[in-house]
């Protein structure tokens, strides 16, 4: 029986320390990060995060893979590597009560984003399309899947993954409900009604590996029988795939993409994007609700994360803002090198 997961310390960079006479691994927290100069830690964690990416998008650019392999890559990481992450996460972290502080801090700043957002589209022709739903959800929605887990995990060791998995868990369903609520009360797009969108909504609830993960990971720690050790390190070697796995993946899926479209719409949505929510969140996580060193961190990377895919397949949805959404996911991206380094070395060791 896989043994249970005790959590000490403040400094997020964790060690396992295996105490046979009592059964339990001490995820000992209070160890040292490394060593030298915070730039050099924060080069360690971002450098190989985004030549990983840029693996996968040269992989793409000379056709290494067919189509169909890039794909099941991406396929592989949805449904397998990243819900074993998840699902291992859950099943050995205790967690008493909903984490209702944490998603205040970090759904708060997409509320005043997603204002911010639909009062600018309605200056900005370009990003104006069905009430402005395109631009919000892409000035909030980060790529939280296949950039947000691998960064917070890198740089704030394993604690970072239980409040990565929590707010991913609902982060989808909230955004894409809103955001196509509003297109379909802007009037543009009329085929559906608000019972048919939430019909879909409970759907695709069912069917998301990383929801499913979560509340199986969460009612298998609520039996007491932990994972059996061969059972437990197969889903640990399926889950440390995951974050190699969704980086290159993420490199091949942004070659498809360009740098097009008004450049006016698209400094807007990066300017809200990766710029002010990032400023937004880290008050509310840190002043506001004052959340704990490791939770803040990942509220405040997620919140500086560039534009996700998801959002290019709203837009297409609706053919709304297709070209500015597109040329963010891209040039958002290309500037997250820099702007995540800046905002790793802001946090700074917690």
């Amino acid at each position: 029986m896989a043994a249970k997961i005790r959590v000490t310390g403040q400094i997020a960079k964790a060690a396992f320390v295996n105490d046979a006479r009592a059964g339990v691994i001490v995820y000992n927290t209070s160890t040292p990060r490394l060593a030298g100069h915070p730039m050099h830690t924060i080069a360690i964690t971002v450098v190989p995060v985004f030549a990983l990416i840029a693996l996968g998008y040269f992989a793409a650019r000379i056709r290494f893979f067919s189509t169909e392999a890039e794909t099941g890559l991406t396929r592989f990481v949805l449904y397998f590597a990243i819900p074993a992450l998840l699902f291992r996460t859950m099943v050995a972290v205790d967690v008493a009560n909903p984490p209702w502080r944490l998603w205040a801090a970090f759904f708060t700043a997409i509320v005043v984003i997603w204002v911010l957002a639909i009062w600018t589209s309605k200056r900005l022709a370009s990003i104006s399309a069905s009430g402005g739903s395109a631009a919000a959800i892409t000035s909030s929605f980060g790529n939280l899947l296949m950039m947000g887990i691998p960064l917070s995990v890198s740089f704030l060791g394993p604690a970072a993954a239980l409040p990565a998995g929590l707010i991913l868990s609902i982060h989808s369903p909230i955004q894409w409900t809103a955001a196509t609520l509003l297109a379909e009360m802007s009037g543009e797009r009329s085929d559906a009604s608000v019972s048919a969108i939430l019909r879909d909504l409970v759907n695709d609830l069912i069917r998301n590996p990383i929801v499913v993960a979560i509340v199986l990971g969460s009612l298998w720690r609520l039996t007491g029988l932990g994972l059996a050790p061969v059972a437990d390190r197969t889903i640990a070697l399926l889950g440390q795939a995951g974050v190699p796995a969704a980086l290159f993946a993420l490199g091949l899926s942004l070659a498809g993409f360009g740098f097009k479209g008004n450049v006016r719409g698209v400094t807007v949505i990066l300017t809200l994007k990766m710029i002010v929510m990032p400023l937004i969140a880290a008050l509310l996580a840190v002043k506001v609700f004052q959340l704990s060193p490791v939770d803040a961190g990942v509220v405040i990377i997620f919140a500086a994360l560039p534009p996700g895919v998801n959002a290019y397949l709203f837009a297409t949805r609706y053919d709304a803002a297709v070209a500015p959404v597109s040329g963010a996911i891209a040039l958002g991206t290309g500037l997250s090198l820099f702007t995540t380094s800046v905002v790793l070395w802001l946090i700074g060791p917690v």
